[in-house]
C-alpha cells in the first residue's frame, strides 16, 4: 500500500474506569471510522484508565480494554494502537505490570511494545517493569515504530537505523505544563529519522495534571499535515501518509547513511 490513512483519537479519560471511558468513546470511534475509513487509528497512552499507578486498574492481556481494541479493529476494519496497564503472569516469576502498547490489525494480528522509559517523577518506576525491546510493526507495506510518551525524550532509543521504520507513533498522557516540549521533540524525531511521526495525547484532567491534547501528525521534514474532525464531541485528527514522496526524499537526502552507529545496553 503506497498511502496510509492515519487517524488520532484525542479524548478525555474517566479516571481508573475503563468501562466508563469506553462507553464514552465507542460510538464516536465507530462513527468516525465509518465516515472516514482510516487504515490506522491511534488512541492515547493508558487510553481507558488514565496514567494511574493503582494495581487494581491494570488488566490481563485479554482484559476489558484490550478486548474492546480487538473488536474495534475487526468490526471497523482498522488497525488500532493504544496502551493499557497490563499484568504479565509469566512462569516462574511473580506477576508484574507493564505499560503495554498494543498494535492490533483488522485480521487480529497482534504486536506489543512495553514502554521502555518509565516516568519516575510520577512513580511509574518501580510500579511497572521497564520494557527491553523495540517493536517495529510491518503493516500494509509500512514499517511502524511503537513509542510511548516519555520515550519521546530519548532519541537514541528511537533512532531509525537503515530506514527501518517509516512512521513513528508516540501515544501519550503529556500534561499541558510541558506540551511545548512534546511538540519540539516530535518534530525533532521526524526530522532526524526521516520518517512520518504521530503524537496522540489525551485531554481533560486527573488528580495530578491537566491535559490539552495538541496531538500532531508530521511529515518527514517536520511539517504538520493533520486535518481536524469532531464526531460525537470527540476530537479526531487525520492525514494520508504517502510512501512515494518519503522514498524520494530519502533517496535525494540520505541523511541516515551518515548517522552514528551505536549499541544500546539493556
Amino acid at each position: 500500500m503506497e498511502n496510509l490513512k492515519a487517524a488520532l483519537c484525542q479524548h478525555d479519560i474517566v479516571w481508573e474506569d475503563a468501562p466508563a471511558t469506553i462507553a464514552r468513546i465507542d460510538e464516536p470511534v465507530r462513527r468516525f471510522c465509518a465516515l472516514h475509513r482510516p487504515d490506522l487509528l491511534v488512541l492515547p497512552e493508558a487510553f481507558s484508565v488514565g496514567f494511574t499507578m493503582n494495581p487494581a486498574a491494570a488488566e490481563p492481556a485479554d482484559g476489558f480494554s484490550a478486548s474492546w481494541l480487538r473488536r474495534i479493529a475487526s468490526e471497523c476494519a482498522v488497525a488500532v494502537i493504544a496502551s493499557v496497564p497490563t499484568w504479565v503472569d509469566a512462569p516462574g516469576v511473580a506477576p508484574y505490570r507493564v505499560n503495554r502498547c498494543w498494535f492490533i490489525s483488522p485480521e487480529g494480528e497482534t504486536y506489543h511494545y512495553d514502554k521502555r522509559h518509565l516516568f519516575t517523577t510520577s512513580g511509574e518506576n518501580p510500579a511497572f517493569r521497564q520494557g527491553d525491546r523495540r517493536c517495529t510493526v510491518p503493516y500494509r507495506g509500512w514499517n511502524i515504530e511503537l513509542n510511548v510518551c516519555y520515550d519521546l525524550r530519548f532519541p537514541v532509543w528511537s533512532r531509525n537505523v537503515d530506514n527501518g521504520y517509516d512512521l513513528l507513533v508516540n501515544i501519550a498522557n503529556w500534561p499541558d505544563s510541558r506540551i511545548d516540549a512534546a511538540q519540539i521533540l516530535l518534530r525533532a524525531r521526524a526530522v532526524e529519522n526521516a520518517a512520518y511521526a504521530l503524537f496522540c495525547n489525551r485531554i481533560g484532567s486527573d488528580a495530578l495534571c491537566s491535559y490539552d491534547g495538541k496531538s500532531m501528525i508530521l511529515d518527514y521534514v517536520g511539517g504538520s499535515i493533520a486535518r481536524r474532525h469532531r464526531v460525537g464531541g470527540v476530537r479526531f485528527y487525520s492525514a494520508t501518509l504517502q510512501m512515494a514522496p518519503l522514498r524520494h526524499y530519502r533517496d535525494r537526502f540520505p541523511v541516515l547513511e551518515d548517522s552514528d552507529r551505536f549499541e544500546i545496553k539493556i
